[in-house]
């Protein structure tokens, strides 16, 4: 045995580091540095074009999912909105309320849109 309980090396065996031994991983306050230029890191940003094209293939894919719903759900049903009664098949009715909620969050959106306007006007 030699010093802190280790036992004694042989020939093939790797020697392990002394935990007293070990330099800190951060630098020494008192320690001389020398400035280095920073490196250049590349980072990837993303563009308008790429998000539009990952956009475009994601709906492309809803819409292909869209269509499976309707072909496979042609029965009949009865639609009443208001005073007005439909009869059209259950996944042209699913369409059609998916279409009314994108109007509608497309309305709200382009009202937000104005009051930001108008709030960066009187800014100005």
């Amino acid at each position: 045995m030699t010093r802190n309980n280790e036992p004694e090396h042989t020939a093939g065996a790797t020697p392990t580091p002394d935990a007293s031994t070990q330099v800190p991983a951060y630098p020494d306050s008192g320690a001389e540095t020398t400035p280095e230029s920073p490196k250049p890191t590349t980072v990837k940003r993303r563009t308008l074009a790429g998000s539009t094209w990952v956009a475009m293939i994601v709906g492309a894919l809803l819409l292909i999912l869209l269509l499976i719903f309707i072909m496979q759900n042609q029965q009949a049903v009865e639609l009443t909105l208001f005073a007005w009664t439909f009869t059209v098949p259950a996944g042209i009715g699913v369409l059609l309320a998916a279409i009314a909620g994108a109007l509608i969050m497309a309305l709200v959106g382009g009202v937000r849109m104005l009051e930001l306007r108008r709030e960066l006007k009187k800014l100005r």
